[in-house]
Formats: structure tokens, sequence, C-alpha cells
């Protein structure tokens, strides 16, 4: 029912005299039935009726919900400046009764009425009130919303408001989510014969999708010399009927659902599309129309709207396609988040949902992870967005295949392209983001039957570790825009292709570059100015002090100046004692770096004493024995480690031989008590021995 038949339904209640029940407005969380009520129907019914709204959310007992009826009936009537039922003459009868003011009873009134109850009253004034089915001229209507919200049994409820509408006579209208009723009442049954009882007409509310979504847009408000937000407006106006088909959860084109669902699943058996038809119904079923929801996802899409203009990305409509898609699905809360991979494989319902509208071509991580924890990440989408760029650059056969999807790709690219790209890939050209997409495009390819090259698994992993080693060589950045592949999908590849990934993601979560990049920095930093060189790297992280970073630092000790060499010898110090106890370090790995600068600094330090440099002889002696404790201070950790898994290991033992032992007592019990069993049922001894057999 839409709007104008909503209203015509309310005005027919208010007509008959003979009511004594109440009516339902029902609909889904967001789809505008409290709107309607406060605005559509309120200016419609304004000269014949008086509206007393009462929402119901988080109310926990009846006298709660009677007491808030009453305090909206007094609001109202101090609204119209209408005393109504001789409440206040009631009231007044008790003066001489009391002698303290009332300043309790006066908390609950509104602005007008507190110098008639002031000073007379020193109980609640709300006692005094009462609701009545008319106040002046005006026929009063009495809404009890958010009906599901209430941590009242919807069975008392229903019967506290079954005493407005029946003994009362004061219309009334109930408005709820009447699924989310349903699915959170123990009882079904006792909900639905008491609803029989009290709720004469059920009103199905389905909002005029088209007339929200040009309410929504005539809203957002547009400064003359804000050309971008003028130019945003515009787009949502020229795409304003596909909107309202997002938000009404129509199929694009009007194309049938069961054809869009066999054309995306046509590579699977019937079994499985049968399967998928029926995920999908009971999906539908749970499609968000939420009003506020779509409001939100408006006004916040303008900010990604303001990054695609920035960066002239074109297909700004389809971008805002998906994120309408996407929010409205999240704040229905039918996507969900992995605890390990995030929002990486949030997308399967939300396609499903809205196909030909959702394309996750047109939506990054960082867009789903300011949707999810609002941490709007300027870099991660600077660099996101660069990559989309580059993607939509391609011109080149191989440009394309390198860049995009498969199922994006026109048949002749794959013909040309491919043999070129894994050419290169095999010889460690490609950049590790580029090595992902092949594995993607390799499973999309035995997914839809599609003919590709043959690929060598084997020399695509030695491309890899090329591409690998020439970034630690080179100090090249990982990309800042990174594609993951999810252990919940590894099922999906080749063990040969999982392999070839592994080698990506161990390499990238390691911070492998980092740790080269540092060591770098620090071997670069120390044979220009060796104290410069530990000063800047004191707060890096490091895995590992090796014999070139020795080599380096040597150096750097003696030709550094005598009042350089305490600083110098004291930043080591600090450094490395703190890095040596950090889980990045590797601490089994043989003690070589501080073995080579123990024997350089010797060697300096016979130096020094055959050329008589006594003063240098004394900082060769205090570097000395920083080393010396620090290769004590590794042995010492490397052993508590080394006891700590042997600790683990005896542990581990000890509860294996538990767990074996309670699992032959386990065995033993369950033999007896089915011993004890067949003896009670009369069964022989021989029997008994064979069936043990």
């Amino acid at each position: 029912m839409n709007e104008q038949q909503l209203v015509e339904e309310v005005n027919r209640y208010l007509v008959d005299k003979s009511y004594q029940y109440a009516i339902l407005i029902e609909g889904e969380w967001g789809c505008g039935k409290t709107y309607l009520l406060n605005n559509s129907l309120s200016n419609v019914l304004k000269d014949k009726c008086v509206f007393l709204r009462v929402s119901l959310f988080g109310m926990a007992s009846i006298e709660e919900v009677k007491k808030e009826v009453k305090q909206c009936w007094l609001r109202t009537v101090a609204e119209l400046n209408t005393p109504a039922s001789g409440w206040v003459e009631k009231a007044q009868k008790y003066t001489g009764v009391f002698k303290t003011v009332a300043d309790k009873g006066a908390e609950h009134l509104p602005e007008p009425w507190k110098s008639i109850v002031s000073g007379v009253l020193s109980f609640n004034a709300i006692d005094f009130v009462k609701v009545e089915p008319k106040m002046g001229d005006k026929r009063v209507i009495l809404i009890f919303d958010d009906l599901e919200r209430t941590d009242i049994p919807t069975s008392d409820l229903l019967g506290c408001i079954n005493d407005y509408c029946e003994n009362l006579h004061i219309n009334t209208i109930v408005v709820a989510n009447e699924e989310k009723i349903q699915s959170s009442e123990k009882d079904k049954i006792k909900y639905s014969e008491i609803k029989e009882k009290i709720i004469q007409r059920t009103i199905h509310y389905v909002p005029d999708y088209s007339s929200v979504v040009s309410n929504v847009i005539d809203s957002i408000e547009c400064k003359d010399d804000d050309v971008v937000s003028q130019e945003y407006k515009a787009l949502l106006v020229k795409y304003k009927e596909i909107i309202s088909s997002i938000f009404s959860g129509a199929s694009v084109e009007g194309i049938p659902l069961e054809q869009l669902i066999s054309k995306k699943y046509s590579g699977n058996s019937r079994a499985e599309l049968e399967s998928e038809k029926d995920k999908i119904q009971e999906l539908l079923k749970h499609r968000p129309h939420n009003i506020r929801s779509l409001k939100c996802a408006i006004q916040d899409f303008k900010r990604i709207y303001i990054l695609l203009n920035e960066k002239h990305i074109d297909n700004r409509e389809k971008w805002l396609f998906t994120y309408l898609s996407y929010v409205l699905c999240f704040r229905a809360g039918l996507i969900p988040e992995s605890a390990r991979y995030g929002t990486l494989f949030s997308d399967e319902k939300v396609s499903i949902l809205y196909p030909g509208f959702y394309d996750d071509k047109f939506i990054t991580g960082g867009i789903k992870q300011w949707i999810w924890h609002g941490e709007w990440a300027k870099d991660t989408l600077d660099a996101e967005f660069d990559y989309v760029i580059n993607r939509d650059k391609a011109i080149t056969p191989e440009e394309k295949v390198r860049m995009n999807r498969l199922l994006d790709l026109d048949e002749v690219d794959i013909r040309d392209g491919y043999p070129i790209l894994l050419e290169e890939a095999y010889t460690g050209t490609l950049e590790l983001n580029d090595y992902v997409n092949l594995l993607y495009n390799s499973c999309w390819a035995r997914k839809y039957n599609i003919q590709l090259p043959d690929i060598k698994w084997e020399k695509i992993c030695d491309g890899i570790h090329k591409q690998i080693e020439k970034m630690i060589h080179t100090g090249e950045e990982q990309p800042r825009h990174r594609m993951i592949i999810g252990d919940d999908n590894k099922d999906l590849f080749l063990p040969e292709e999982w392999n070839a990934y592994k080698i990506i993601n161990e390499f990238l979560s390691s911070n492998t570059l980092m740790f080269e990049k540092n060591k770098a920095l620090y071997v670069s930093l120390m044979k220009k100015k060796p104290l410069n060189a530990l000063a800047q790297t004191q707060n890096k992280r490091f895995d590992m002090f090796d014999v070139e970073m020795a080599e380096a630092t040597a150096d750097g000790f003696e030709k550094v100046t005598n009042a350089e060499k305490s600083s110098f010898v004291d930043y080591f110090k600090r450094m490395w004692q703190v890095n040596i106890c950090t889980q990045d370090y590797k601490i089994k790995l043989p003690e070589e770096g501080f073995q080579t600068l123990k024997r350089r600094v010797l060697q300096i330090l016979d130096k020094c004493r055959v050329e008589s440099l006594p003063i240098s002889e004394a900082h060769a002696n205090s570097f000395l024995e920083v080393i010396d404790n620090l290769i004590v201070e590794q042995k010492q950790k490397l052993q508590e480690i080394q006891n700590k898994e042997e600790e683990d290991r005896i542990k581990a033992e000890e509860k294996a031989l538990a767990e074996k032992q309670e699992a032959e007592q386990a065995k033993k019990s369950e033999i007896d008590d089915v011993i004890e069993k067949m003896l009670s049922d009369g069964v022989s001894a021989d029997d008994i021995l064979a069936k043990l057999k």
C-alpha cells in the first residue's frame, strides 16, 4: 500500500464510529513509516485530528508507557492551549492537603502549565491526567511507534494498547516491523492470537521509492560558488531513476531475476543453480529499503565524488551505484566482516541483491574501510585510485590482461595479450600485484571454461623470486594498494597456484623489504656520517646485525673523532640492546655480525697500541666491552627461547599423554557400560566375549 492509499485507509478508520480496535501500519525498518505519520498524514488530517506519538523504543514496563502517553497528552494540550478533562480543577481540590511546593509535580509539565501547578501540589501531577478520545473539537489519534524495539513482552504491550482503544475509545495506530516481532517472539502463536483480538486491520506500507529519492536529492543544498556540489547534484538528478531502482530493489533494465541468476552461474550444474536460486530468494526477503541509509549513502558519496573529480576518473555513476548498493546492504546488517580478512570478501550478498548495479571494479578496500569503521585513509585511497587510473589507461592487449579481471576482457585481448604477459611473468618483470591478478584470472578461467595459454607455474615462481630480489636490491617500495587472496578462498586455486601466492604473501607479510631498506640506510649513512647513522636509525626496526653492517660500523667507529666515540658507543649500545629483544630479531641466526665487529675492533685496538694512541685505545676497549655484553645478551636471549620451546614441547607431550590416557579410560568405561548392560539384558558370557572381539 502506497502513501495515498494509506491516508485513505486511516480516514476510513476515523469515520468508523463503531471502532473498538487498533490498526497496524507494518513495514520494514527505515521505509518511512514514522515520516509518513509525522508529515504526510498529519498535514492531511491536522484540521480534524490531534496526533499523540509515543515511541516504545527501549521502554521496559507498562507503567513507563502509560506515563509517556500522559506526558505526550500534556505537551499537546499546552501547544494547543486547550485545558482538558478538568484535571487542573481536580488537582486544586487537594490544595489544602499538601503544604510543600510541587517541584517534582511540575517537572513533567510544559511551560504554560507550570505556573498553575507550582505551589499547589507536592505529588506528581501526572496522576491527575486523563487521556480522552477528543481534545477540544479534534479527534485524538494515539500512535505507538517502534513496537518491535521495546523490552516489554509483546503480548503485555498489546494488552495495554487494547485498553486505550477498547475501553477509552481512542483511535489507536500501531507502527511496527512485524517481521522483527515474529522473529524475536518465542511463542509466535501467542503473538498472532493476541494481535487478532486487538488489531482489526494490518496495513503494509510500501513507499513511493521514486518520490523518496527525489526528495532526498532535492534536499541537498548547493552554494552558488560550490561548482563540485552542483555537479554532484546534477549527477544524482541525471541518474535518479536508476537510484530509485537500486533503492526499490528492481532488476537492472527490467531483466527477470531468474535470467540474471542463470547468466551469473552459467558454468554451474543444475543442482548448484537451483541452490543459488533458493539462496537468492531467501536473501531477497531481507532486501533493504531504509530511507535513512539512502540519505547517508548519498551524502557520504559526495566525498568520494570529490576524489574521483580530482583524479579525473570517469564512470562516476558506476562508482555511485556500487557504493549505494554496498552501503544499503551494510547498514541492513547483511555484510559480514571477517575477523581475519576484514572487508576483503564482503561482496557476495551485495552482488546477489543488486545484479547489474553492483560492480566490484568500482569500489576499493579503502572505501570499504571507511564505510565499516569511519576511517578515511587518504593515502590508501590515493594509491587505490592511482591503480584504477592505470588500469583504465591500459591500451595494449598486454596492459589490459595485466591490469583487469578476466571477465572484463575481450577475447581478442586475451588471445594477443596473454603470451606476452606470461613471458614477462617468467622473467620477473611484473609487479607483485600483477602476479596476484594473474592468479585470480587463472581461477576465473577454470570456473568459466575460458581457454588460456598453458601456464608454467614453476617458471612463475622463479619470476616472483626475481621480482622480490629486484625490490630488495633497489629498495623499491611495496605497492600501497595490495591485492590479497584469503585462506578461505584457498580451495579455489590449484596447489601450484597457491604456492606462487605463498611466496608473495610471505614476503609482503614478513616486512623483509622494510628490514632491507633500513639496513641499506644504516650502511649508507655509516659510510658518510657514522654518528648520524646511529642517531637517524635509532628507532628503525632491524631483524639482524649482519656482516655488512658490522664492517660499516667498524669503519665508522674508526673514522669518528675521539670526542664523538663516546656518543657512538652509547648510541650503538642502546640501539642493539633494544633490537635483539624484539620479536623481529632473528635470534637463532649465528651471531656473525657481532663476532665480525669484535674482530675488527680488536684490530683497531692493536693499531692504537702500536701507534701509542691511549685515548683511542680507551674508547676501543669501551666499545669492545659493549660488543661482548651484546654477544652475551644474545646468547642469553637464545637460551631463554630454547628453554621456552623445550618447556612447551614437554607440556605438549604431557598433554598428549594425558589425553591418550583419558581416551583409553573413556574407552574402558564405555566397554564396562556395554558389558553391564548386556549382563542386565541376560546376554551370556560367551556372547559378550564374541561381541567385544
